[in-house]
């Protein structure tokens, strides 16, 4: 038996051997990251870079890494403010967080190209960068993104369900707006400027994003179907899954547009998984990258040609 738990231990430690969590200093404040496999990239390779959702450390990552860290080197971080990372004096704009995001991978010398990951207000974040930097992308493997997708017009759609007249809708939708905003002055200064530009870039229709056709290159867009709100919490008033479920179906409708805009799209779909994809089904976020890698190869075979 103690020979089984040396070899258990041997293992994990061997997984682990190369990452290194520590501070380094961008723009003068500290930036807490992690990379694995980062000494032993090979040329040309691309870069797995997560962006974590809103108000989340990095950390949030660990249950993929030691699959993802078989198939290239890769590294996470935390915002400022966010997690171990120093605060700085700065709004997270999605052109402030790209740039930042570029000091630090050229702070730790690496080179492009990277493929982006990013989960929820990360998702919207790669997305964005893939406007400012698409020379320095491979890919973008978005995880359940904030929807950029939505207008005013047509998020009006998911109501369509319940059957009401529009003055209640309109009701309803300003009751979500106001419970968002409620309470924000008890969060953590970063977490209040990352909701502020949420809902500034909302109350835009996204028009910083979707000004922008993506780059012609891997594109992957991974939600889960799972509604997760407990029975005892949910609305007397309407029928909060069927809501739910309205949402994602307009939403996967409009996000297979996205991926239909480039020539090696994917969508996926667990049923299983919750808004965390990647914790809730880890596989499917590991298959996703090594399928971007793949089709990235082929891509830049095919442009040699």
């Amino acid at each position: 038996m103690r020979k089984y738990i040396f070899l258990g231990l041997s293992l994990l430690l061997n997984t682990y051997a190369y990452s290194q969590k520590r501070f380094v200093e961008v723009d003068s404040s500290r930036i807490w990251i992690n990379t694995i496999g980062t000494d032993n990239r090979n040329e040309g390779q691309p870069i797995i870079v997560f962006e974590s959702g809103y108000g989340t450390p990095m950390d949030n990552w660990d249950v993929v890494l030691e699959g993802i860290s078989e198939l290239a080197p890769l590294v996470t971080y935390d915002r400022p403010g966010i997690g171990k990372s120093e605060q700085v004096d700065e709004m997270p704009t999605i052109k402030n967080v790209s740039d930042r995001l570029v000091r630090i991978l050229t702070h730790l010398k690496l080179d492009p190209p990277y493929i982006l990951v990013g989960h929820s207000l990360g998702g919207l974040y790669v997305r964005g960068f893939a406007n400012y930097y698409p020379e320095l992308l491979a890919g973008l493997v978005m995880i359940d993104p904030a929807d950029f997708t939505e207008t005013h017009q047509n998020k009006r759609l998911y109501y369509d369900v319940l059957h009401w007249e529009d003055p209640k809708i309109d009701s309803l939708m300003a009751s979500f707006i106001d419970k968002r905003k409620s309470g924000k002055e008890q969060m953590p200064l970063s977490m209040q400027r990352e909701s502020q530009v949420l809902e500034d870039i909302r109350e835009n229709e996204f028009k910083e994003i979707v000004k922008k056709k993506l780059p012609n290159i891997p594109v992957h867009i991974l939600t889960g179907g799972r509604f997760e709100k407990p029975k005892k919490n949910r609305s007397k008033a309407y029928d909060e899954e069927a809501l739910f479920r309205s949402k994602m179906k307009h939403r996967v409708h409009r996000w297979t547009n996205v991926i239909q805009s480039v020539d090696k799209g994917m969508i996926f779909y667990s049923g299983d998984a919750g808004h965390f994809v990647h914790i809730d089904d880890p596989e499917l976020l590991i298959s996703s990258i090594k399928i971007v890698l793949k089709d990235y190869n082929l891509l830049k075979q095919n442009n040699k040609k």
